[in-house]
């Protein structure tokens, strides 16, 4: 059901909800997970009270001061920024961000004449693509290379015996390829740098590595540029992701922005990723807010968009990757009306059908979810800390809708504060929708709308503080209008008269 606890203000109706029902929810579900999983999270301790029964895994959608760190957008949390990834993938076209011009394949005989004109007279090494940014241990491919005759592989840029294989670090991307030779450059040596290359693209699926110690390019049998005859790897998610350093602009590292009021904390893998000397100044950051004494610093260096990425946070390889005319970060610039209208007009035939279909009505569905909640104006790639509170709970709240739970019970503090009727009227069509799931939602809210819609009603009171704290009334409207301790069931019984403007008397002329 729909159920709403009201009451005046400090009567104790978030300390219900929040403090009893979701610490309670969320302590029983994680009590069920096992021990493995349990020690990443602390379950809250138990509220004091005699017993709950019949409650379910709880979410909360609370009006919180945090919106999201500086790489959240309107697109990521709501899921319809993995989707347009995804699409990207499956069905963009892959442009040279140097010639703008589509890639294409080339064959070997074009790979080896590109490695005799940039390496002539230098000794290179091939070197066989085998894993590229993946996490693992990766025993069994060294065995697989020790068996093929190979003594070494290549890993994170260093040669590691294949016997004894160490043990590598499985939560760290690794990217390992299989050094097949290495020969000298010249006419003389061209066939049996052929040989070389054959081999090193029959292990490398069509990719190879050729370097000489200073320099290192890869070839790409289906990706070249036919003007600049530049290589690239084949699409992937990562490669649109300004939380990975596959995708994020390099300036920017993914934020948009550049400038001190811009910089914020990396995770231990952004920090891995970026470099040893960006780990240093992210310390030297970290430190300096847990510094005691305060210091007279000169105004931090406003934000402004990242002159490499032009604010879109992806690298130039994203960025050259289109559908239908755009890139993705065209598409997220567009409102969510706008998204959605240009997701309707796109006529697709053949593969490309058959591709997106299921791509395309997920992103229309979470779109609607957005529209449905009032939040049609966002763009997409507006960014999660520039939001109002309003704006983000009802985000997070489309963003639950798209995702088809049933079974839980959902918790909003206020959802309606500052709505527009309209606004607010769809919002309870949302909650309902939630509700029709096979979900309970229970809302803490002073809405009279919301009130008279809620198919149950908790009435807490009679007053604040102290005086507060005990169910005045339940069940439905007249339920609480009829209690005598609750101020709400009176006020909405008997609304209150504005003293400026008294009842109003007519008189026999117009009662016509």
């Amino acid at each position: 059901k729909l159920s709403v606890i009201t009451g005046v203000s400090g009567s104790g109706k978030s300390t219900i909800a929040f403090d009893i029902l979701f610490a309670e929810g969320q302590r029983r579900y994680l009590e069920s997970l096992n021990a493995y999983a349990r020690q990443f999270v602390q379950p809250a301790a138990r509220p004091e009270v005699d017993a709950i029964t019949g409650i379910a895994p709880t979410v909360a959608i609370e009006q919180r001061t945090s919106r999201g760190g500086r790489k959240s957008t309107v697109a990521t949390v709501t899921e319809v920024y993995h989707f347009l990834r995804l699409m990207y993938v499956k069905l963009g076209t892959q442009h040279c961000p140097d010639c703008h011009v589509p890639i294409v394949a080339q064959d070997r005989p074009a790979i080896l004449a590109q490695i005799m004109r940039t390496f002539k007279n230098n000794n290179v090494t091939l070197f066989a693509p085998l894993i590229v940014a993946r996490k693992g241990y990766y025993t069994d491919l060294a065995r697989w290379a020790e068996n093929k005759g190979f003594s070494e592989l290549r890993v994170d840029g260093e040669l590691i015996p294949t016997n004894p294989w160490p043990r590598l670090d499985r939560f760290i991307e690794h990217d390992i390829d299989l050094p097949v030779g290495t020969i000298k450059v010249s006419a003389r040596s061209e066939a049996e740098l052929d040989k070389l290359l054959e081999a090193a693209l029959e292990f490398g699926k069509g990719r190879v590595r050729v370097g000489n110690g200073k320099t290192e390019q890869l070839f790409n049998t289906e990706r070249s540029c036919p003007s600049c005859s530049r290589s690239f790897d084949s699409l992937d998610p990562r490669l649109f992701s300004f939380n990975s350093r596959h995708g994020w602009c390099s300036t920017c590292q993914g934020v948009g922005l550049v400038g001190a009021e811009a910089s914020a904390p990396l995770s231990s893998e952004e920090q891995a990723w970026a470099g040893p000397e960006a780990a240093q100044d992210d310390d030297r950051k970290k430190r300096g807010r847990r510094g005691r004494r305060k210091k007279v610093e000169a105004p931090a260096e406003a934000a402004v968009a990242c002159a490499s990425c032009g604010g879109s946070r992806l690298r130039p390889e994203a960025l050259a990757v289109q559908f239908h005319g755009d890139n993705i970060a065209d598409f997220t610039a567009l409102n969510v009306d706008g998204a959605r209208k240009r997701l309707a007009g796109l006529k697709l035939k053949g593969r490309e059908a058959a591709v997106a279909e299921d791509l395309l009505a997920e992103l229309d569905a979470r779109l609607g979810f957005l529209q449905h909640v009032g939040l049609g104006y966002l763009s997409l790639d507006r960014a999660a800390p520039t939001l109002s509170g309003g704006e983000a709970q009802r985000i997070r709240l489309a963003a639950q809708l798209g995702s088809n739970l049933t079974g839980v019970c959902y918790i909003l503090d206020e959802p309606t504060i500052g709505l527009h009727t309209r606004d607010n009227t769809m919002l309870l069509n949302t909650l309902e929708g939630l509700q029709q799931n096979g979900n309970t939602v229970v809302v803490v809210e002073h809405d009279e709308e919301t009130i008279r819609r809620a198919q149950h009603l908790v009435d807490i009171g009679p007053r604040a503080g102290l005086h507060g704290g005990e169910v005045v009334a339940t069940g439905d409207v007249k339920a609480l209008s009829r209690a005598p301790a609750s101020v709400t069931g009176k006020l909405l019984a008997e609304p209150l008269r504005h003293p400026m403007n008294p009842e109003r008397r007519l008189g026999k002329a117009e009662d016509t």
